[in-house]
């Protein structure tokens, strides 16, 4: 028997995989209940049709693409992707889950392991293979040491029409986000937040004259930076407990689903999968540096880049349109940087 803490997104996907190579697993869950915590909901096409289970009946809006903003100015790419309703989509992985013979338990929060036992609710459980799928403030990272920098963010789902909106739509503004603020259209909401606080997600709110009745407030923490270790022979971490998300683009989904996809494969070899995930493109160099330059980008060198490629799509661009940046080199080589970590993250998931 394989034991999975947390039936989030990471534990069930994981648990999915493992099912389908004919493995016993059994989840435990702290909450009652499946339960969908803070996400901004988006993923790219590609990525979730690596998933061993029919996600169409979660899907709340399919999307053309991305538009990327700073002030008026806007740059768009062209990938298929869609919004999920979280909610939904776990509910049904972990039905699916159920019906292929897994088992989840609700109600058992695991307090701490070690290399023989899970002590749950003041009890304890031996176990031979345990992953930790437990989140951002993972119990179970503690058993390697990890301790992890963290973004914070908050979002918004509002009513809103959005039959005319079909591209999720990212904020570079400094005045509202220190990173960046997004939207993202649902069947008849959208997803409103940034990395920030919600006082910066108001004035977001205004400065885009978004009005409409306010469904479901939430706020969480992304665990961001380098992965530590992550795996010996008897215990694993996976998803946000492993730091596991883009830490240029921020997103978990994507590389929960090559990171599970792996760990089953290497189930019994789990040092292996820390190896090979450490060598997979989800955690390529590249991402953090892209992170890294834009906390060192100014606005008047986001504007300078903007304004040259506005309202065009990211395969129209060509060199004579950053031609003037060749007289501010420290610009040219920043964007870049971006440039590299953005295209990066358009191959191998949001």
């Amino acid at each position: 028997m394989i034991y999975i803490v947390g039936a989030g997104p990471a534990g069930l996907i994981t648990g999915l995989f493992l099912i389908d190579r004919g493995y016993d697993v059994k989840i435990f869950e702290k909450n009652r209940e499946i339960r969908s915590t803070a996400c901004g909901e988006g993923c790219d096409e590609k990525s979730l049709k690596k998933l061993p289970f029919d996600y169409e009946e979660a899907i709340a809006k399919k999307v053309k693409g991305i538009k990327m903003f700073f002030g008026k100015w806007f740059f768009y790419v062209d990938v298929d992707g869609m919004v999920l309703n979280r909610q939904k989509w776990l509910e049904k992985m972990a039905h699916e889950f159920l019906k292929r013979g897994g088992e989840i338990e609700f109600s058992k929060k695991v307090e701490k392991i070690d290399n023989k036992y899970i002590y749950i609710n003041g009890e304890k459980e031996k176990y031979e293979i345990c992953i930790g799928a437990d989140g951002p403030f993972s119990v179970i990272k503690e058993y390697f040491g990890n301790t992890y920098n963290y973004m914070i963010g908050c979002q918004y789902e509002i009513e809103y029409d959005t039959e005319n909106m079909d591209y999720l739509e990212f904020y570079t503004d400094r005045k509202f986000s220190h990173y960046y603020a997004w939207i993202f259209p649902k069947e008849k909401s959208i997803n409103v937040g940034l990395i920030g606080k919600f006082s910066m997600l108001d004035k977001f709110l205004r400065y885009k004259n978004i009005k409409g009745k306010i469904i479901k407030k939430t706020g969480g923490a992304i665990p961001v930076g380098s992965v530590q270790r992550i795996a010996d022979k008897k215990v694993a971490l996976i998803g946000d407990a492993a730091c596991l998300t883009n830490p240029f683009s921020l997103g978990g989904l994507s590389p929960i689903i090559y990171a599970a996809e792996i760990l089953a494969r290497n189930i019994n070899d789990l040092e292996k999968y820390e190896k090979e995930i450490k060598k997979h493109p989800i955690l390529n160099p590249v991402l953090i540096k892209g992170m890294e330059t834009i906390f060192k980008t100014e606005e008047k060198e986001m504007e300078m880049f903007y304004k040259k490629i506005n309202g065009k799509e990211l395969k129209e661009i060509k060199f004579w349109d950053l031609f003037h940046l060749l007289w501010h080199p420290s610009t040219l080589l920043k964007m870049y940087k971006i440039y590299k970590a953005f295209c990066h993250s358009l191959k191998w998931g949001w």
